[in-house]
Formats: structure tokens, sequence, C-alpha cells
């Protein structure tokens, strides 16, 4: 049971510490990251936790403590950083249908600068901010 635990509980950090850093497979990327709650990955750490404290409670071992004691500052820190950031507040919109687009100047994906002036005419387009939480 130790053995498990120790997979569930440092395969999450795992594939927190991939997915967070974006150099691997993008596997439950969007569960991980983007979901409002990471049910997935938060139950899987769960469990792990819970098979680290059952293994304690079968066989109380001097090598039992010492990795249940490495793992439980890794589950409290990702259940705190995925609750907490459950509790963040809704994004907002700030324009309303119809209201002047204001200026703006942002890099895009090249480096370049992007921009209009808030009274400058412009063609229709479609403008896509994307909003991280990292």
């Amino acid at each position: 049971m130790l053995l498990i635990s120790s997979v569930l509980v440092f395969g999450c950090l795992a594939w927190f510490v991939v997915s967070a850093t974006g150099s691997g497979a993008p596997f439950g990327h969007d569960q991980l990251l983007h979901s409002r709650i990471p049910w997935l990955a938060l139950g899987l750490l769960w469990v792990g936790a819970g098979f680290g404290i059952a293994s304690l409670v079968r066989k109380r071992r001097l090598s039992t403590w010492l990795l249940l004691g490495l793992q439980a500052p890794v589950v409290a820190f990702l259940s705190f950083y995925f609750l907490y950031g459950s509790f963040l507040p809704e994004h907002a919109v700030a324009l309303e249908v119809g209201q002047a687009f204001p200026s703006y100047a942002l890099a895009d994906q090249d480096g370049t600068i992007q921009g209009h002036n808030a009274g400058e005419p412009r063609k229709p387009a479609l403008y896509i901010f994307y909003r991280g939480d990292w």
C-alpha cells in the first residue's frame, strides 16, 4: 500500500510540474490547470494519502513515517494550490455589447506590439484575450 501511495502522490506532483511548465505531453492539461476544481488530480492525490495512512496503521515502521513525512507537504501544497485557485472570483466582462473598444498595446506571440487608439476607425475584428491564473 505504501508503494501505491507513493506512486499516486508523487505521480500527481510530477503531473502538476510537467503540466505547469508545459515541457511534456499535454495529458490532462485542461483538466489539471483549467478546470474550476481539478477533481481527478485531487482524487488521486487524496486516495494516495489515504493509502499512506492505511499503510501506517498497518505497519508502524520508521520508513513508513519518513515516506509519509515526505508525502504530507506535497499533499498539503497541491491541495491548497488547487482549492485556493478554485475560489478565485469569476472573470467579469469589462465591455458590454456596443461599447467602444478601449486603447490597447500588447505584444503578440512574436513579440511585435499590436495596438489601436480608442478613437481610430477600424475594421470589425474578433479580439480574444486569454486570462491565465499563473
